[in-house]
């Protein structure tokens, strides 16, 4: 009888006298090369005998959707096509699933080892061919370390793509659920809050909310949209609610040229809700949130209650419901 090679409790390598372990282990080890069609048929001689092995029905789930798309892997040239293809297809996977329980299953991990690896050389060999900085590619390298969850690695390469876009939202948020994934360090969760409050400072829009891994940011998107909001409407509001719950409690200073900044939105947007006819549920929170940031600043900054004054009173008669969560 065949001893399988597997892992206690305590993270120890130990044998059992389990062929039908060893048959699976073998199986996910295909998955972790990209050779499918080994694995499906590994995974399926588990299944014929044992119907009710859940390793067994994730893994011909796995090893089957990822067959049919063999033939367009092994074509592709290493590149930025291929890693994008790859990447796009890991999202078509995702939703294949439908029970985000699945993931976390061994052969499921095994793919996305594979397919977030090969990604990865892909898109770096498209780095080391690229003459100008290329934000996008940046971002898709740092979501394929974060998919395997090398977190560090993940974090040096979002900051890398920060230094050329301060203000991208889409960047910032992956840069703060790095962070948040990287451990329970006090310090590590206080910038990844900090750095979340930013992302949805500029251009909310832009996140990626459906790959957002906080639990907390993941219950502050159920909350908004059991509020009623949908889509774009959600990543704008949110900030609010995070704001009443004291999510965003972790705050930086802002120097001159940020707060003319943050000033010059607030009136245009001002302006832009006073037209007939506006987006109001999507400019309503961007005005309100600036609100909130420019208050920050002149009371803890500052000090300057007359400005705290004057942006406290215009934020009750624009929104008095959220005014009575935020402030009192």
């Amino acid at each position: 009888m065949e001893r399988a090679l597997t892992m206690d409790q305590d993270g120890q390598l130990t044998f059992e006298d389990d062929p039908e372990a060893l048959k699976i282990k073998t199986a996910v080890n295909h998955l972790r090369l990209g050779d499918f069609p080994a694995a499906s048929r590994q995974f399926r001689e588990v299944f014929d005998a044992n119907p009710e092995n859940l390793d067994a029905q994730a893994g011909i789930r796995a090893s089957e959707f990822w067959n049919n798309r063999a033939a367009n892997i092994s074509s592709l040239p290493k590149g930025l096509e291929k890693g994008r293809y790859l990447k796009n297809e890991w999202n078509n996977f995702e939703e294949f699933l439908g029970d985000e329980n699945a993931w976390s299953a061994l052969p499921i991990q095994a793919i996305r080892t594979y397919i977030f690896t090969e990604a990865i050389h892909c898109f770096s060999h498209a780095y080391n061919n690229t003459i100008a900085p290329d934000i996008t590619l940046y971002y898709d390298i740092g979501e394929c370390y974060f998919n395997i969850k090398d977190f560090e690695k993940a974090i040096q390469t979002f900051e890398y793509a920060w230094e050329f876009k301060r203000d991208n939202s889409r960047v910032l948020a992956r840069l703060a659920d790095a962070y948040y994934a990287l451990g329970e360090d006090t310090k590590t969760r206080k910038k990844a809050r900090l750095l979340f409050r930013e992302a949805f400072l500029y251009e909310p829009e832009t996140i990626e909310l459906e790959r957002c891994a906080a639990s907390w940011i993941v219950e502050l998107i159920r909350k908004t949209g059991e509020a009623g909001f949908t889509g774009d409407e959600v990543a704008v509001w949110l900030p609010l609610y995070a704001a009443a719950d004291h999510h965003f409690n972790v705050k930086r200073e802002l120097d001159e040229h940020e707060v003319s900044m943050i000033s010059g939105q607030v009136y245009a947007l001002e302006k832009d809700l006073a037209r007939p006819g506006s987006a109001a549920r999507i400019l309503l929170p961007k005005l309100l949130n600036r609100y909130i940031w420019l208050i920050d600043h002149y009371l803890i900054e500052e000090g300057d209650t007359i400005k705290v004054d004057i942006l406290k009173k215009k934020f009750q008669e624009t929104e008095p419901k959220f005014f009575n969560l935020i402030f009192k």
